[in-house]
């Protein structure tokens, strides 16, 4: 049974995140959801909070199963006893960005290997900042994510707004 790695800042999870990790568990014997840190971001969600969110999208896949990291992806990945991440593309900026990495993690580790999968096309202009641009104006992200998520950004909202 193959055991895979999607990488990913989850602030929050989307729909194009959640095709490709879809996607990903009918391929594949295991999929780890795994929420990084990347210390060039600013997020708007903690961790746990990117988790619980991350963990309430993904509730339907059995084979699924959302954990966290800090450091480097190719240490997370052998901790796991893992060799193989799949990432999303939406566009050629997003392969030379993931290009970058698959190398970096080849550098540390020359057994990983990188599987990139296109995104579907009705998921291509999502975006996390796009859905957090939306949410901030009041507007609906319904067709951004999953509804778990949209319940829980909304009880964030009144929680925080109080």
């Amino acid at each position: 049974m193959t055991k895979v790695i999607y990488p990913f800042s989850g602030d929050p999870i989307t729909y194009g995140h959640i095709d490709i990790i879809e996607r990903a568990a009918q391929s594949f014997g295991e999929v780890i959801a795994a929420i990084g840190n990347n210390p060039l971001k600013q997020y708007r969600f903690t961790m746990e909070e990117r988790m619980e969110m991350a963990a309430a999208a993904l509730a339907h896949l059995p084979n699924v199963q959302v954990a966290c990291y800090e450091g480097l992806l190719a240490d997370f990945a052998r901790q796991q006893g893992v060799q193989i991440t799949v990432r999303g593309l939406r566009n050629a900026e997003d392969f030379t960005y993931e290009w970058m990495i698959h190398e970096i993690n080849e550098s540390i580790d020359k057994h990983m290997e990188t599987l990139w999968l296109p995104c579907r096309k009705d998921k291509a202009n999502i975006s996390s900042s796009a859905l957090k641009a939306m949410w901030d104006k009041g507007e609906d992200i319904s067709g951004m994510t999953a509804p778990a998520v949209v319940e829980w950004m909304e009880k964030y909202k009144a929680m925080v707004s109080q």
